[in-house]
């Protein structure tokens, strides 16, 4: 193990854009400044997906680095279909995801990828945690609520990890199908990776130490909004991805089941065995 933890670290990261120009360049600058501190090589992948404003155009110094590739969709298709895109591109089997709208600590990079180098192969992926940037009534409530956290189950299980601040190993994505593309925005596309993950009988992890830090957005609608492309999200994903899984988390007769503290109605367990 001692030898192992002294090899060098083979990181694709992996982060979806479109339109947050000035955030982009934020977060580009703290993915770098945490691979400057890790042994090993990184890759820093960003998938503009079809922003009106090219991303070239806000990161033209950034771009020199030759740690960071720049890939277009042509049209916009969502940050799933991103992430299959950086996913395809990725050289390294160690693929970590975290969004435009997030600064990463310095150390994000090195906690993230080597508990999931050296965890046994059934773990398939980890997530860490996600902290407010600001201290607004928005932020503050997102962070105590643990929104945008991993989920843990009573049974200890993790049920899903959130690509704000997660890694899976790229050749589990290429066996479950990567996301799932049928969701256009965001919300939703995390908690249904996991479930096919999961059931292809992977577990998931928490890395504690892993931390971002995510800038969310202020005002009443905006709240609303997030909270019901989540709700709707997760309900595809449900719908979809969660067969088999829906007894170990929703109440007997029970057509709600919690996501990061939100109930969103699902399909009860006979709809799943029917699909």
């Amino acid at each position: 193990m001692t030898a192992r933890r002294q090899q060098p670290l083979l990181v694709s990261v992996v982060m979806p854009c479109h339109q947050r120009l000035r955030s982009l360049e934020r977060a580009v600058r703290s993915v770098l400044a945490s691979a400057d501190s890790l042994p090993g090589e990184v890759e820093i992948i960003l998938v503009d997906d079809c922003s009106p404003v090219p991303i070239e155009a806000a990161l033209r110094t950034l771009l020199a680095d030759p740690r960071v590739t720049v890939l277009r969709h042509a049209q916009n298709r969502g940050p799933a279909a991103a992430r299959n895109t950086g996913i395809a591109r990725a050289k390294f089997d160690l693929v970590l995801f975290t969004d435009d709208d997030v600064v990463v600590d310095h150390a994000w990079i090195e906690r993230l990828a080597r508990y999931l180098r050296d965890a046994p192969p059934r773990v398939a992926g980890v997530g860490g945690r996600v902290r407010a940037m600001g201290t607004d009534v928005y932020s503050r409530y997102f962070e105590y609520h643990h929104i945008l956290d991993p989920f843990r189950m009573d049974d200890g299980r993790v049920l899903y990890i959130v690509t704000a601040n997660c890694g899976y190993r790229r050749h589990v994505l290429q066996q479950v199908g990567g996301f799932d593309e049928g969701v256009r925005s965001p919300g939703g596309e995390d908690p249904g990776l996991a479930f096919k993950v999961a059931g292809a009988g992977y577990e998931l992890h928490i890395v504690e130490e892993a931390i971002v830090h995510h800038d969310f957005r202020l005002g009443l609608r905006d709240f609303f909004r997030t909270f019901h492309r989540y709700g709707m999200g997760c309900r595809h994903q449900v719908e979809h991805h969660w067969k088999g899984f829906a007894s170990s988390v929703m109440r007997k007769g029970s057509d709600l089941a919690t996501f990061g503290g939100q109930k969103v109605a699902v399909a009860n367990e006979q709809e799943l065995e029917g699909r």
